[in-house]
This record gives structure tokens, sequence and C-alpha cells, in this order.
């Protein structure tokens, strides 16, 4: 419910999952006048066909080039042939939970234990995960911890082929393991078939409808107002007192007080614009006569999962793929989607309801040299190492989809082959679970000319290009050589074009792109 006033106790920059997180739960206490301030709009402000699509489960990539997308791309990239990448983000409230591909993957027991160990306390496993039981509901959890009923379907296979390596078949995501198969849920709402983001998660109709709340859609915070430190104490803390934005359909500038704090949510990409702008930066970057805080931080540690691909044709025995149904998405087949379409609008099912050796390695971690580092990055490269040397961690993420699965040079996803065949496909998406490389996010240039730089510094520590190209060995000649999944691939068969070849770090340099997983900065 929107107060008819300027001044609040919270300002919140950036309606996303963080920002819509903070805002139900600060509006609870009616005491307090909660303002949230989000570029995008709200779903009910969105064409028909645009709301629909950010709704349907299956239509998330038909999002990437409309106006939900802030369409982001990345500067040239040094150890990925000089390419610059393209990825999506969510300009609408809910972020890009209302964008990405639906999968809720909870974090490794390790990973969030080491958060601890670099010096927050608190955030041990068994505290997180008791907050973590708090912020979603499993509507059917027997699917979840069990594997896949049909004892003939892609997803079997799969199971029983990590179970032939000496893994477990199928896991619980919510358990903390991570090495093994895994059964990673949708952010669906099973009552109403849709997609479950920020927006319909955290803003209910019940906090909607709170008086001290307000969600302002279609401003863009344009940088938050400081107060400076007073002469008589130089030393002391600039103070945030508000914010200035621009209303993007008229284009007019206003501002609005904060009495208590601003809270800057604006991801991994607004936050570090909206501070330098604000003058909360790097001096040695923006220079003295533009900083008010000087914060070094701001825009580094920027970090991503490199990613590839490698599919197999499948064989005529095989289980069926989702092959014929994404090829006639493409034709726009009436005759094959119909049916889906309609059993999806009328139930909410069908498709369009889901996203669908020890020395040899300790020798490889000794080739990597030290050098003096900051005290996270020494921290982080201990842990890596460790979960490397593990036998029970995973150093990499496989995403298993029965059908074909490339990217293009830029990062977008590639077409599956539209020649007339109807070749049948199964890929492994390959992602590097926990990579060393650090880049940076930081506002270059000045007035109209002004820009984002956006550095992941893809595969820029050599240990990452190694481990990849060590995964996709693995594969190409383990998990594809093995039984039940060996007999169902063509010998000799079809593969994505520009797929990595075997252990190949010339062909990983030349076809790896990023995630949409940002963070960091």
């Amino acid at each position: 419910m929107a107060a008819e006033t300027s001044a609040f106790d919270v300002v919140i920059v950036g309606g996303g999952t963080a920002g819509l997180v903070v805002a139900s739960r600060l509006s609870e206490d009616p005491s307090l006048q909660v303002l949230v301030l989000e570029a995008g709009l709200d779903l009910p402000q969105m064409p028909e066909k645009l709301m629909q699509a950010v709704l349907t489960p299956a239509s998330n990539t038909q999002l990437y080039k409309t106006p939900v997308n802030w369409d982001l791309k990345t500067i040239p990239q040094a150890n990925l042939g000089d390419r610059e990448l393209s990825f999506p983000q969510g300009k609408m409230l809910g972020g890009s939970s209302g964008l990405n591909g639906l999968s809720f993957t909870a974090s490794a027991k390790a990973v969030v234990d080491g958060w601890a160990e670099l010096g927050n306390p608190g955030w041990e496993w068994p505290a997180f995960s008791q907050s973590l039981a708090q912020t979603y509901t499993v509507a059917k959890a027997p699917p979840l911890v069990a594997k896949p009923s049909s004892n003939q379907g892609p997803l079997q296979v799969w199971a029983d082929t990590i179970e032939s390596l000496g893994f477990p078949g199928a896991q619980d995501t919510f358990t903390g393991q991570a090495a093994g198969g895994l059964m990673i849920p949708d952010t669906v709402d099973p009552a109403m078939g849709i997609r479950s983001y920020a927006a319909n998660a955290c803003l209910s109709p019940e906090v909607r409808g709170r008086a001290n709340l307000t969600v302002r859609t279609g401003v863009e915070v344009k940088k938050v107002l400081l107060k400076k430190p007073s002469r008589s104490e130089p030393d002391g803390d600039a103070v945030a007192t508000g914010a200035e934005l621009t209303d993007l359909t008229t284009g007019a500038t206003t501002a609005v007080t904060a009495r208590r704090e601003v809270v800057v949510a604006a991801e991994t990409f607004g936050s570090p614009k909206l501070l330098e702008l604000s003058g909360i930066g790097d001096t040695r970057r923006l220079g003295v006569d533009h900083v008010i805080v000087d914060a070094p931080g701001v825009g580094e540690n920027l970090q991503n999962h490199p990613i590839t691909t490698v599919s197999f044709e499948v064989a005529d025995a095989a289980p069926p793929t989702k092959d014929a149904f994404l090829r006639a998405a493409l034709r726009q087949d009436e005759q094959v989607l119909g049916g889906p379409m309609k059993e999806y609008m009328e139930h909410r099912t069908s498709l369009f309801a889901s996203s669908g050796g020890t020395k040899e390695l300790e020798g490889l971690l000794s080739t990597i040299e030290s050098s003096p580092r900051e005290a996270f990055a020494v921290a982080h490269e201990r842990f890596v190492r460790a979960i490397l040397s593990s036998r029970s961690e995973a150093s990499g993420f496989y995403i298993f989809g029965p059908a074909y699965a490339a990217f293009t040079p830029d990062g977008t996803g590639a077409l599956p082959p539209m020649d007339g065949s109807e070749d049948s496909y199964i890929t492994v998406i390959l992602m590097l679970a926990h990579p060393l490389s650090r880049g940076s996010v930081h506002v270059i240039g000045a007035g109209a000319d002004q820009t984002l730089a956006i550095d992941p510094g893809f595969l820029s520590h050599p240990l990452d290009l190694e481990i990849m190209a060590r995964h996709v060995q693995f594969i190409e000649q383990g998990l594809a050589a093995t039984e039940p999944l060996a007999k169902w691939l063509k010998p000799d068969g079809r593969r994505a074009v520009g797929a990595p070849k075997a252990g190949a770090l010339k062909d990983l340099e030349d076809q790896a792109v990023g995630a949409h997983h940002f963070t960091g900065s």
C-alpha cells in the first residue's frame, strides 16, 4: 500500500530477491515505514503476453530480449578468446528470480562452513540450514528424495549411471551433501502451476496490504544521499540520509528521505554502480574529489561459474528426449505445441510446467605458485584446495538434460540442428563449482559516455582451466562410457556444434561461457 509521503524509516534500493525479503521482514513491525524502489515493473503493469511468459515455468528464455531484462554484457574476456559475453539480469519487481531457470539448489555444507571459517561466525551449517528451511516449502517431498519412478526414462538412466560410478544416484538437495546425484526442485507454485519468485512469494496480498509498506516501480535510483562528516569530526562516518531517483516514465527527478537506514540491494552490478555514483568506492580509482567514503572493495571480487556443454546423439532405441518438442517450439508448430499448451493453461501441467587420482591432484595443486595476495584470496584458495582434495565434495556441477543444448560464442543459447533431421540428444552442462578466478565491476567514463565495465576474469586463474578440462575429459571418457548411459549413446554420433574435446584446454578457451550466477562485488 503506497504511503503519501517522501520520508520513510527504511529505504530499500532494489526490488529483487534480497530487497523484497528485507521489505517483507521489516514491514512485519508496524512502527516502521518501509519503501522499496525498483526500476522495473510489477507483474500487473506488464503487457499480458509478457506477464504470462514470466509466470509460465518453461518460458524463461523468452524473457531475455524483453523490457524485463537489463541485457548486460562483459568486456572482452582475455582468456576466452577476447569474447564479450551477454547475460540476463532481471529488471522487474522480483529481479532475476522472475526470469531465471527456476532450479532451487541449496549450498553444500562444506561451502557454508567455509563461509564461517573465512571470518563469519554464526554462518555454520547448523544455523544456516535452520534459517534456509524457513525460506521455502517443499510441495511433494518424496519425488525430491527418491529416484525417478520410471525405469526407462532419461533421468533414471542418469541416476543409475552415477550409481555405477560409486556415487549416490539421487539425493535430497537440502541435506548439505554435494557429491553424487541431486534431485533439484523447480520454484513452481504447485497450487497454481506458475513460477514462484520473490514478487509473489515475498509480497503476498497480505504483505502488499500493509499500511507501512510502499513499493514504487519504474523508478531508477541515481545515488544514495550522504551527509558528510562535520569539520569538527572529520574522521566521523558519513551517514546515508535518503536517495535521489528518476521516474523512468516522466523523467522527473525527486528525493526521498530515510530516517533510519538506506538498504542497497540492487544486485551484483547495480549495487557497486550505485555506491560508486554516490561517492562510495576506491579513492585511487574514482579520484579524491569524487569520494566521500573510501571503500576499496566496492566492485571487486566479482565471480561466476564458467560453463560449457557436452552433447551426445542418442541411439534410436534410447528413451524419448525433449528434442522434438524444442524443434516444434522453434517452428511454432501448433500441431505439436497446441496440446501441451492447452493442458498447461487448463491444468497447469505438461512440459510447460517445469524448467527442464590423488597423487596426480597433489602434483597439480603444487604447480600453482604462491604470490603476495590479500588474506581473503589466500583463505579462499585454501578452501578450494580442500574441496579438490576431498573424495566427498564436488569440484564440478553437472546438469543433465534430455535434449540438445549448446552456447553461441557470446554466451546465449544456441539453436538445435534445424537441418530437417530428427536426431535426439542428451546434454551434460558442466559448471566449475569453485572457480578461483576473480574480476571486477566498475563505473567508467563520464556524462553520456558513462557505462559499466563488467569483467568476471573468466579462467584467469590457471587452476580453473585445468580442473574444468579434466571434468570434460571425465564426462567423455567416464560418464559416457559407463552403463547404462553408454548403451543409449550412438557410436560416433553427432555432437553439439563447438563442443569441447576431452581435456582440450584450447577448446575451453574458445567455447566456455559464463553461468548466470554472478556474485561478490
